[in-house]
């Protein structure tokens, strides 16, 4: 009888120390994933030609320049679209620039990066770009993990994953795993001053032309180009800023730099070597900026590779440059970026669409329309009545003319 005992006291700890050894858990979630593709330089360092016109896939940014509409394929280069009908925009061409995010024109000069390098591109004939210059390596930035491959741009697409609990990635909205970036799909929904033969860009840009230069933001620099000869630009300074900038905005003999941590404030009066004035600070999100007169509007959003946990907008006092004071915050769904117009800002809200609001007093602002039922995270006012928003599922362009309702002019959709 003790042997019985023992042997079911034998029997019941090994069904329980099995249970222990299957008793786990899991979550199922989905992401956005982004796996990198890589090439070397032969591959993105090719002659640049525009080819036939392509389907829009993943809009990145937007610059409108005369009468065309560029839209960026992030990662693959530019689309590029007649937009002299309003109602009915015309697919002209594409250009094939692997490794291109951003661009910005002078007289028919357009500025793009190609990788780790910057090209200069004649396009005074929309469909033959021709490349004038390069400048290789310009912003000194290598993302590459191989020594011979270097990062041109990342495929995206939706996953479904289940993640044990003993992952060390269990429960964080945003992971990088053998390379590829991962965002959680439950916590991330997926007025630039113009100068003369220059075009016009959103809030999120990291080209921008003043006069005879060119700046552009990478991670860490603030770099000046000059462009007196648009087809020779020549690098003129570096400034080292500090770790995530991501926007510039110019405005007036300023230029603004926005980043996950704050805002910059640069003084352009030496536009050779622009000096920093101020810092603000704010929480860690995404930050684009725009600004007009003595105010400076900034989106702080959550859910995204900035790993910020707020949603809002803040309006900053820069009416002292060396001493910016936030006026107030207002809470938002999920803001993007931005764009200023006659007391209006138009908000890009992600999967929450586009609100309008009156901002003529900073202290009260008001909510003047909200357009659901689109993605929309950049804009761009062209005027008091023509609005340019871009978004996952594309680009729409509406008549604002009474900003409490806007009215769609036209669209292209992505795989259009």
């Amino acid at each position: 009888m003790k042997n019985f005992l023992t042997f079911s006291l034998l029997i019941l700890f090994g069904l329980s120390f099995q249970s222990c050894l299957k008793d786990s858990c899991s979550g199922t979630r989905e992401f956005v994933q982004y796996t990198p593709v890589y090439m070397t330089k032969a591959q993105f360092r090719k002659n640049i030609q525009s080819s036939e016109t392509r389907k829009l896939e993943n809009p990145g940014k937007m610059y409108f320049y005369q009468n065309y509409l560029f839209i960026n394929e992030q990662g693959k280069g530019v689309h590029v679209y007649d937009m002299t009908d309003e109602k009915n925009p015309i697919k002209i061409s594409f250009y094939d620039i692997p490794g291109n995010f951003d661009i910005a024109v002078k007289n028919n000069i357009m500025y793009a990066d190609n990788a780790i390098d910057l090209i200069a591109i004649d396009i005074s004939d929309i469909n033959n770009p021709k490349m004038v210059k390069r400048i290789e390596d310009y912003n000194g930035i290598y993302t590459n993990y191989d020594p011979q491959l270097y990062y041109v741009y990342s495929v995206k697409s939706n996953v479904i994953t289940t993640i044990n609990c003993e992952n060390p990635n269990f429960g964080n909205p945003t992971f990088f795993e053998g390379g590829i970036a991962n965002f959680d799909l439950s916590s991330s929904p997926k007025s630039t001053v113009i100068s003369s033969g220059t075009g016009i860009g959103g809030s999120f840009a990291r080209f921008t032309v003043v006069n005879d230069y060119l700046y552009t933001v990478d991670q860490s620099n603030l770099k000046s180009f000059l462009i007196s000869n648009p087809s020779d630009p020549q690098l003129k300074n570096t400034n080292v800023i500090g770790w995530g900038i991501e926007t510039i905005f110019p405005y007036k003999d300023k230029l603004f730099v926005g980043s996950s941590s704050g805002m910059y404030i640069f003084d352009n009066s030496r536009p050779e070597s622009p000096v920093l004035l101020s810092t603000f600070e704010h929480a860690r999100a995404c930050d684009p900026v725009v600004v007009h007169g003595n105010t400076a509007y900034v989106t702080l959003r959550d859910g995204s590779q900035c790993t910020g946990f707020t949603n809002q907008l803040e309006i900053i006092d820069i009416t002292n440059v060396l001493q910016p004071k936030r006026i107030k915050t207002y809470p938002m769904s999920n803001p993007h970026g931005l764009s200023y117009n006659e007391g209006k800002i138009y908000l890009a809200e992600g999967e929450y669409g586009l609100r309008v609001l009156d901002v003529e007093d900073p202290n009260k602002v008001n909510e003047l329309c909200h357009v659901k039922n689109i993605h929309s995270y950049d804009m761009i006012s062209l005027s008091k009545e023509r609005l340019f928003m871009i978004g996952d599922d594309g680009f729409y362009q509406y008549n604002v003319s009474n900003p409490k309702q806007p009215i769609e002019v036209s669209s292209i959709k992505i795989n259009q």
